[in-house]
Order: C-alpha cells, then structure tokens, then sequence
C-alpha cells in the first residue's frame, strides 16, 4: 500500500522510525469524501485546480481581499487565493489586511 511505501522512505532517513510509530491510519479519497462532503472525490483542495482557479480567480473573478458581500466576512481556505496546498496562507494574508 501506499502508507507502506510512505513509512518505508521515512525509515531509510530516520533511525529507529519504525519503532517509535505507535499507530498509523491511512485515508482513501472516497473515505475523505464519506467524511466530508465538501471533498468532492476526495479531493482536499477545493475542487479543480486550473488556471482559471487559481491565483486572483479564485474563488471567483470578481473577489478581491477575501472579501465577500457581508462586511466582516472574509472567503479563507484552499479554495481562495493562493490556493491549494498553502495551508493558512490565505488566513495569513487577510490577517496582514484586518
């Protein structure tokens, strides 16, 4: 399995990794969806991943600063800009902005 070949790199750059894992639990897309429904196929990072959601689009063209149409309400997460796979960045950024 994946998790297998995972713990296995780990362990040829960390001695004593095997011994000191105490448990381990693996997650497929479809768990991640059964667990959330807002990971469409399992997908953690917000959906589709084109261009024209990413950066400033994201997400949508006409956002801007997180912002949405409540004042004090602010868009954060990996469907905002910068996207995906930058955990707390887009909360980072609108920190620097409040």
């Amino acid at each position: 399995a994946y998790a297998d070949r995972a713990e296995a790199i780990l362990a040829s750059h960390i001695e004593g990794f095997k011994d000191s894992v105490i448990a381990r639990r693996a997650y497929s897309p479809a768990d991640l969806e059964a667990m959330n429904i807002n990971l469409v196929g399992g997908d953690p990072y917000g959906g589709s991943s084109t261009i024209d959601q990413s950066f400033l689009w994201r997400p949508f063209k006409t956002s801007r600063n997180h912002q949405t149409g409540i004042k004090g309400l602010y868009h954060i997460g990996a469907s905002t800009h910068p996207g995906a796979g930058l955990g707390g960045g887009s909360g980072f950024l609108l920190a620097g902005r409040l």
